[in-house]
């Protein structure tokens, strides 16, 4: 019985490693391109934006713009124009605006917005899928007081997002770089799933040895 119990644990222990190594395996690829989005932070203040605009590399696709407003004045709001087509007009079909952004937003007796629409940051997201394509982006910053309205042109400026080209490289990644790497990578995945299999017949024989 109690040979039983131990063989057991071992078996156990054998398809843990296997499945940790697969996962590793299968993990490998996304580790190696992903990208870790991020959030820059635009403040919105008295005196327009700081920064005042985005130069290049900086951002890429799937990083976002955090417009955060820290102007108190009461009666002034925010607002900001994207020229999504780049034709200089903000009213293309592709073209959006963010909502009026106020400095703060009543709440209710329950911690809830009195006026939902009220809205104190705004996300943009810098990605194709928000009809937002990688180079310098046009955008008006609006400031609205006493109903009266001034804009303020400001650019972001975002790149895509490739990792598979070396940074060191001048010119981009030639063909035979590429396969050199990939080359690599496949070697890579070979050693982990050699080594899986390493785990699995040493966990074998193991449970034989406990057997005898």
């Amino acid at each position: 019985m109690l040979k039983s119990s131990e063989r057991m644990r071992g078996i156990m222990r054998v398809e843990r490693a296997i499945v940790i190594g697969i996962f590793f395996v299968l993990l490998l690829p996304s580790i190696a391109h992903a990208h870790d989005q991020k959030e820059y932070n635009i403040l919105i203040t008295e005196n327009g934006l700081t920064p005042p605009s985005v130069n290049s590399g900086i951002l890429v696709e799937t990083d976002t713009l955090f417009f955060r407003n820290v102007d108190n004045r009461e009666n002034v709001t925010h607002k900001i124009l994207v020229d999504a087509d780049q034709d200089g007009l903000f009213q293309g079909i592709d073209d959006f605006e963010t909502s009026w952004i106020s400095s703060s937003c009543e709440l209710n007796e329950t911690g809830e917005k009195v006026n939902s629409e009220c809205e104190q940051q705004a996300l943009i997201l810098l990605d194709p899928s928000n009809r937002l394509l990688p180079g310098n982006i046009s955008m008006i910053h609006q400031i609205k007081e006493n109903n009266e309205t001034i804009e303020i042109n400001f650019y972001i400026n975002f790149a895509p997002d490739v990792h598979e080209v070396d940074d060191n490289l001048p010119t981009g990644i030639t063909e035979e770089e590429q396969i050199q790497k990939s080359s690599k990578e496949q070697a890579l995945h070979l050693i982990i799933f050699i080594s899986v299999i390493g785990v699995f017949f040493v966990g074998i024989e193991l449970i034989k040895s406990d057997d005898e």
